[in-house]
């Protein structure tokens, strides 16, 4: 079971990979219940490196040692950004925010400033990619000296108010100079809440589903009774209407379930498509072109709580479509406050089929320290030559110490679909798809020819790409692993019931235990930037996260916490953690089960 208990620091400075550092203040000594607390104030110092400048392909780039990423509007000026993130009790009214920099100084480049690139979408069905970005013509660059973001979430299991500060410690002026600070004053105003925040500690996991599911479901619910993970079941008929839709009336309830019932993690379950989806969907109106209007979210039922404490809505300006770029934005708090996860069934027969997996899995799981990666040249004809998939699934290798990986790539000529298949029946802990994809199938270039799909298509398989078909030859009955998608659509359950994510999961005899892709068009980027940022940074960081904390909803939930907290969100940040999907128990850990009975050759 998951702790509960209120934050033991009142304030703490994460540190970020190379971020600023690591601060705490102890909690005030008057938390008890009573009159609201008097605004407090602190102030923190924030150094920064001298930004180091090189020159390649006539660009001027800008570097700074300690920064967390780098400002990612397409066409502005490519610079450094430090965020820092603190956290505070659960109810914390933060005041105000304010950023000083000091010690600031001026240097002139000889070569235009590097500039960002428009996101790459990772769909076989898009035949253009988006247009390159003009170039950025506008006065001092960022035009604000910082920026905020501010939620209500999840972190190490506890309730807490989040705030991220993103810092510009370098500005690039139109005549070709940078300025740059070396240090900054952060002041947070803050009201602590007048008492900790209570919930119920009585159920870990709740599981909603239509009531012809309820029998199928049963047997999960009684293990995970007997396993001390209390659980319970609602069925959509039991949950009363209490907001404008149904979507929202389950959304109502799983808040009145936290705060009486003290849950945690949440799995839905029903899938469907048009007039047959059995599990209501909250769509998200974030577009990519022409290509797609919207697409479904479940972050929606797991995005619970504002940065105040209050319902996240998702819909600001009132209009019935949620989570509009840029209008709703204000109202998408972005942080899970549940560890979820969907089954996104169609029949009583999958539910019961993945229900037996699940509890086959907590018994018999048997970790083989192997992973199976496949990628290739995912955007053919970037100047650093660099095949993404294949780049992409080394980072994901560095980050799993211990393991051994079976390579499937274009580059080597191995990948191909028997291989597929092959690796998937010797026995894996995680497969990783790092390319492109449809809601059906996945697939990706080889080296510097984007007018080839690969795998190729075969005699039992007259299509190119790893298809949900190709899928139910996947017979390794022993050995589930979790699959990792980075790739368009794959998760778009409400495209058609056999996803490929979904298919993998669902498979009775084989398969995968669970999976993690995009619900809508998926961005990725060109050569070694590949893994900074979008699908490539959620493909590292979800693998590093199961290598690392092992729940998978937790695993989910802390990828987009983190994610969250390491950028300035722009559009494709928005639609990436809006669309991010775990289809799986979101309570099951992936380790050793009690009884492993596994002999492989």
């Amino acid at each position: 079971m998951i702790s509960k208990h209120l934050l033991s620091l009142f304030v703490v400075c994460l540190l970020l990979a190379g971020g600023a550092g690591t601060i705490s203040m102890q909690e005030p000594t008057d938390t008890a219940p009573g009159p609201q607390h008097q605004p407090l104030s602190t102030t923190e110092t924030v150094r920064f490196a001298t930004p180091s400048i090189s020159v390649a392909d006539g660009h001027t780039m800008i570097a700074l040692d300690g920064a967390t990423s780098t400002v990612g509007q397409p066409g502005a000026p490519r610079l450094p950004v430090v965020s820092t993130t603190y956290l505070f009790p659960f109810g914390t009214r933060v005041n105000g925010i304010e950023v000083a920099y000091h010690e600031s100084s001026q240097r002139q480049l000889q070569q235009p400033i590097e500039t960002a690139s428009a996101p790459r979408i990772t769909s076989i069905d898009v035949t253009e990619q988006p247009a390159p970005p003009a170039t950025y013509t506008g006065g001092a660059f960022p035009p604000q000296p910082y920026t905020v973001t501010r939620g209500g979430g999840l972190v190490n299991g506890e309730r807490a108010t989040i705030v991220t500060v993103n810092m510009y410690p370098v500005q690039y002026r139109p005549d070709a100079t940078i300025t740059s600070a070396s240090r900054a004053s952060v002041t947070l105003s803050y009201t602590p809440p007048t008492s900790p925040a209570q919930t119920a500690d009585d159920y870990d996991l709740l599981v909603l589903a239509p009531q012809e599911y309820a029998q199928a479901l049963q047997p999960l619910i009684d293990y995970k009774n007997s396993h001390d993970t209390p659980a319970m079941l609602t069925t959509l008929d039991d949950i009363p209407a209490a907001g404008d839709d149904e979507q929202a009336s389950i959304k109502l309830y799983i808040k009145d379930a936290i705060e009486t019932m003290g849950i945690t993690s949440v799995l839905l379950v029903g899938g469907g498509v048009d007039d047959g989806i059995m599990f209501p969907v909250r769509n998200a109106w974030i577009a990519s072109g022409s290509y797609e209007d919207y697409f479904p979210s479940d972050l929606y039922y797991a995005d619970i709580y504002d940065a105040n404490g209050s319902l996240s809505t998702w819909d600001a300006n009132g209009n019935g479509r949620y989570a509009e770029y840029p209008d709703d934005m204000s109202a998408v708090d972005v942080y899970p406050d549940v560890y979820l996860g969907r089954l996104p069934a169609t029949s009583v027969a999958q539910v019961s089929a993945v229900v037996d997996k699940i509890l086959d899995y907590e018994e018999h799981n048997q970790m083989l320290n192997t992973i199976v990666q496949i990628g290739g040249d995912t955007f053919p004809g970037d100047r650093e030559n660099i095949n993404e998939g294949e780049y992409a699934n080394e980072q994901v290798l560095q980050r799993l110490p211990g393991y051994e990986a079976t390579q499937l790539w274009a580059s080597t000529g191995t990948l191909k679909k028997g291989k597929i298949i092959t690796n998937f029946y010797r026995g894996a802990d995680y497969v990783d798809f790092s390319g492109h994809g449809s809601p059906l199938s996945w697939a990706t270039h080889p080296p510097g020819d984007d007018s080839t799909w690969l795998p190729r298509q075969t005699l039992y398989s007259p299509y190119s790409g790893f298809l949900y078909v190709d899928a139910n030859w996947v017979f390794n009955v022993k050995k589930l692993p979790v699959v990792v998608l980075n790739a368009c659509s794959c998760s778009k359950f409400t495209e058609t019931p056999n996803t490929l994510a979904w298919t993998v999961v669902k498979k009775q005899y084989g398969g995968a235990i669970a999976s993690y892709g995009a619900s809508g068009i998926g961005y990725g980027s060109h050569g070694s930037t590949e893994t900074d940022r979008l699908f490539g940074w959620m493909e590292v960081n979800l693998l590093q996260g199961l290598y690392e904390d092992k729940v998978l909803g937790v695993v989910w939930a802390n990828a987009l916490t983190d994610y969250a907290n390491s950028f300035d969100l722009e559009e494709g940040d928005y639609k990436t953690l809006l669309e991010m999907s775990l289809f799986g128990d979101p309570s099951l850990a992936i380790e050793d089960g009690p009884n492993p009975d596994l002999l492989w050759p």
